[in-house]
């Protein structure tokens, strides 16, 4: 896979996460929501997970716990997207990564295709806390891979 696209998506990645939790912030009750707290804890133990793997190393998610407070999962969430744009510039792409399980028992499967994975497991989640947010009454931010585009990739 292409290392720079990689990079464009792990980039966006973490600007879109941080606008959704200038969302979150701005709305007490969004970021005290069971659902999206849930699935925010769920987005970051996916992304160290996937971000480890594709490193070579072997994660444990027993040593993972969920994060209450919102500033220390906003922060853990930062890091481990700054993870994954260095492992996104450092890993060898094509490394076969095993992993012990999947559909159809443990595989085997590149770096690239763990960090490609880590990159649209969030935008999936993204998705639907944006739904969630609607749901609530909030507005969500626009964080389409486009709209970062046009605003120059900050």
């Amino acid at each position: 896979m292409n290392r720079e696209m990689l990079l464009e998506l792990g980039r966006h990645q973490a600007w879109a996460d941080a606008a959704h939790w200038k969302a979150l912030r701005e709305n007490g009750s969004l970021v005290g929501d069971s659902e999206i707290r849930k699935r925010l804890n769920h987005m970051l133990i996916a992304l160290r997970i996937t971000t480890e793997f594709a490193r070579g190393g072997q994660p444990d998610p027993s040593r993972m716990p969920e994060i209450e407070s919102a500033g220390e999962l906003e922060a853990a969430m930062e890091q481990a997207n700054a993870e994954l744009i260095e492992t996104l510039r450092t890993a060898d792409l094509e490394k076969p990564v095993a992993l012990p399980r999947g559909p159809r028992g443990p595989f085997e499967a590149p770096a690239s295709a763990l960090l490609l994975q880590a990159i649209s497991h969030g935008q999936y989640h993204r998705g639907q806390n944006a739904s969630r947010m609607r749901q609530l009454g909030a507005t969500p931010p626009l964080t389409d891979f486009i709209a970062w585009y046009a605003l120059a990739r900050p």
